[in-house]
């Protein structure tokens, strides 16, 4: 727990220039929320979400299939109630009801999300009865008051934050709440613990990623943690409290290193912009990280200039190499920091691994494919 306090300590205040701006936070933000939904087996490209993020701000109604749009609906949650919880503030049962109505909106469980279930739901097995269900929840008269308890342990037990978020975590799923979302739902939770207790500010560490590279490890230290006997549920604690603070300081690890590759990528592309200072060129490439395909619009937004300004800035960082258009959504005009969306992709593929290289190890679950740009090694 020290080890990993630190590291994320560490993460906090010694992080590379980037590390407390809105465009890297947001980006690792969606990357924690990709990983958390690669976790249930939701898996769609960085590149074609941030698309549909980009066509939304236009007003465009891209055709979404479920897979897309729990992906965006996770971003969109994780971002907004994630980030409300800040040092010192409670975590709610309303927020996390909030969280898991945002998750299912547009599905075809949007009536029950954010409702406390009534009724008995299991894991696994078959959809009629929980015969042969890997796991069955408690009973549904017992959650409220278990919610409840979850709710004064977070914001109340004495134990160091790390711990205490890898516990709520833990004790969230095994009271599985809610209809569906739970693990999405469980692991924000997690987050928003570390975010009260003063370990996750301007920036949110992957855990989610850090996690996803041993999905069968994680699954089985939570299932470890149901159980009834006292001693082994104590050892058992141990063993997945010690394992989520590895995860933390993996999660840590990662980051770091994404931080430094995305700041050496901005010095790049200045040296080829050149930008005037105080220009929209200077401001869209100090956005564009966490941004990394926009429109004229959302440019202008971006940099608060006018449309001619947000068209010139763009038609510069064109001609530099740093934006490409979009060739599926020409007539949209979107343009696409490839170098960026190309690093994301590493930084995934980086994360599926506890060695983070892909050549040494083989990877815990699907990964996304290694970028080949015409012209590029």
């Amino acid at each position: 727990m020290a080890r990993a306090t630190e590291s994320l300590v560490r993460f906090q205040e010694q992080g590379v220039v980037l590390t407390d701006t809105e465009p890297l936070a947001r980006l690792l933000m969606r990357s924690e929320a990709v990983a958390s939904s690669r976790i249930e087996g939701l898996s769609v490209s960085a590149k074609r979400l941030m698309e549909h993020e980009a066509l939304a701000e236009m007003g465009v109604r891209a055709r979404l299939d479920s897979t897309e749009a729990a992906v965006l609906a996770n971003i969109r949650a994780m971002h907004d109630h994630v980030f409300s919880v800040g040092p010192g503030d409670p975590v709610t049962l309303e927020t996390l009801q909030r969280i898991d109505a945002d998750l299912l909106k547009g599905g075809p469980l949007e009536g029950m999300g954010g409702i406390v279930r009534t009724e008995q739901n299991w894991i696994g097995g078959s959809a009629l009865d929980p015969v042969g269900a890997a796991y069955v929840p408690p009973a549904p008269e017992d959650v409220p008051r278990l919610l409840d308890d979850l709710v004064r342990f977070c914001n109340s037990s004495p134990l160091p934050a790390v711990a205490r978020a890898a516990i709520a975590h833990a004790q969230f799923e095994t009271v599985h709440p809610f209809a569906d979302g739970n693990g999405r739902t469980g692991r924000a939770l997690a987050l928003m613990v570390l975010r009260s207790g003063g370990l996750a500010g301007g920036a949110v560490p992957p855990i989610s990623m850090a996690v996803a590279s041993d999905r069968g490890t994680y699954i089985e230290a939570l299932t470890s943690m149901r159980c009834e006997d006292p001693d082994g549920l104590r050892r058992a604690q141990d063993r997945y409290v010690a394992y989520w603070c590895g995860a933390c300081a993996d999660a840590c690890a990662l980051a770091a290193s994404f931080e430094e590759r995305v700041a050496e990528l901005r010095a790049s592309w200045e040296d080829r912009v050149r930008p005037r200072a105080g220009s929209a060129a200077e401001l869209l490439l100090a956005v564009l990280p966490g941004t990394p395909v926009v429109s004229i619009q959302s440019a202008a937004r971006l940099t608060a200039r006018s449309r001619e300004a947000a068209r010139n800035a763009i038609a510069a960082l064109v001609e530099a190499g740093v934006l490409v258009q979009n060739a599926r959504n020409r007539k949209s005009n979107i343009f696409c920091a490839d170098e960026v969306l190309d690093m994301f992709t590493l930084f995934e593929r980086a994360g599926v691994t506890r060695g983070h290289d892909t050549a040494a190890a083989r990877p815990g679950r699907a990964v996304p494919q290694r970028p080949e740009r015409k012209g590029r090694r």
